[in-house]
């Protein structure tokens, strides 16, 4: 198989899957129900309203990727690693006692989203598309740890 048609084939399996995997882990959940950390009802929609924002950055990057919009993408890079800001005060709602862990996947966040960021800037969508898998490995293992 072609390297290249091999590198498209991989990202648009991630692509599909990103739509659907984010956009169900930042539904209503009822886990405020049963929140555990310290912080108030404010605070746990301002962490979701930013993680929305991510998440709908994440899904433009996708598609303008996939649609060859090398400047999409530069743009829907820019917007991904502005919605983390903020990021760096929240805590998990539950499991408190591993703030430490919640923290270092933020750390990794923001890290690979710089390179998304950088590699979309050069327009090179193939590396752009790459990173953008490193990001969604992030977003997976935390929500694995974290999410009900």
């Amino acid at each position: 198989m072609n390297p290249s048609l091999a590198c498209t084939s991989v990202f648009l399996v991630v692509a599909s899957l990103s739509f659907g995997f984010p956009a169900a882990a930042h539904g209503p959940s009822g886990h405020h129900d049963t929140a555990a950390a310290p912080q108030d009802e404010e605070a746990m929609k301002a962490q979701h309203a930013r993680m929305g924002n991510f998440e709908e950055a994440m899904v433009a990057l996708g598609k303008a990727v996939i649609l060859g919009d090398k400047t999409g993408a530069g743009k829907q890079a820019s917007r991904l690693t502005d919605a983390l800001g903020g990021h760096e005060k929240d805590v998990p709602h539950k499991i408190v006692s591993r703030a430490r862990e919640f923290q270092a996947f933020y750390g990794e966040m923001m890290k690979r989203s710089a390179k998304l960021a950088a590699d979309a800037g050069t327009g090179n969508l193939r590396k752009t598309a790459l990173s953008y898998g490193r990001v969604l490995e992030v977003c997976a293992s935390c929500h694995e740890n974290f999410r009900d």
